[in-house]
């Protein structure tokens, strides 16, 4: 028709159509292997920072001190509450012990008794108020501290805590100890923890401790304990896991590693093999 501009026949063939869709898809293609392959060569030196830190990791015993009665604990573990933020924070100082523990608890695994299996006496096992004893009869019954010290750095005061079983529950629950302010400390022995926390460990979500026995008389160390985890994922989190805590406790992600051992009282579990719990009364 006459003043009407012709526009020309321009048809998308189904083989045009396929080739921009082919294109489309190995430029997707294309960036889904670059992410992958940046993750394994991330993952690959992750893991081989981490194996590397593993050779320094274990308990290494100087001497060990019979019928102790009660030590003291220079730091406490911090409580962390539900979804902490610091669960998520590469640069978190207690990565590493994240699965431990903290707060009262912390405390409180000093003093509850351990149940061992009879025919595996070498297996760490479960800890509990000694209210549990009468209903875990054919068990091995292992106790804990007669007391322990703190210093509260918040206040500036010295605590010692003495277990109170009067509530006779077979579970841990708040009453189970009671702390009184003292001036002076009577232990000889004492539990400190340095976080270590190194930048380019930490951006390879690489984390570590290392626990020492202490005599506060002579100042010498005489025990260790180092621990790393690892958190192959990075941090990220989208099946509602918090890294740290998920890490630690794994067995690929943890060493030393004991299967079947709590790491949620690494720290109990470490002191008690050096400096030995009195029993009987």
């Amino acid at each position: 028709m006459k003043g009407l501009a012709v526009l020309p026949d321009v048809r998308i063939t189904s083989k045009v159509l396929g080739l921009l869709l082919l294109f489309s898809f190995q430029g997707c293609e294309s960036e889904q292997s670059k992410a992958e392959k940046a993750y394994q060569q991330k993952y690959a030196k992750a893991k081989a920072l981490f194996e590397e830190r593993c050779q320094t990791a274990g308990v290494v015993i100087h001497r060990t001190v019979r019928d102790v009665e009660g030590i003291e604990l220079t730091k406490v573990r911090p409580k962390l509450e539900w979804a902490d933020k610091r669960y998520f924070d590469p640069m978190f100082e207690g990565a590493a012990m994240a699965g431990e523990n903290q707060g009262d608890d912390f405390i409180k695994q000093f003093l509850m008794s351990e149940f061992l299996v009879p025919d595996r006496p070498n297996e760490r096992s479960s800890l509990g108020p000694p209210t549990q004893e009468k209903k875990r009869s054919g068990l091995v019954i292992k106790k804990g501290y007669a007391f322990v010290e703190y210093i509260d750095a918040s206040a500036r005061q010295r605590f010692m805590c003495r277990p109170d079983w009067s509530l006779d529950h077979p579970n841990w629950v708040p009453g189970q100890h009671h702390c009184t302010a003292i001036e002076r400390s009577s232990t000889r022995y004492a539990l400190d923890y340095e976080d270590i926390v190194t930048p380019a460990d930490r951006a390879l979500w690489v984390a570590g401790t290392r626990l020492k026995v202490i005599d506060k008389q002579s100042g010498e160390t005489i025990a260790t304990f180092t621990k790393f985890v690892w958190d192959p994922g990075f941090g990220v989190s989208t099946t509602g896991r918090w890294p740290w805590q998920h890490a630690d406790g794994r067995g690929d992600r943890n060493c030393p590693y004991e299967q079947f051992k709590p790491t949620s009282n690494d720290s109990r579990y470490f002191v008690d093999t050096v400096l030995i719990p009195k029993q009987g009364d």
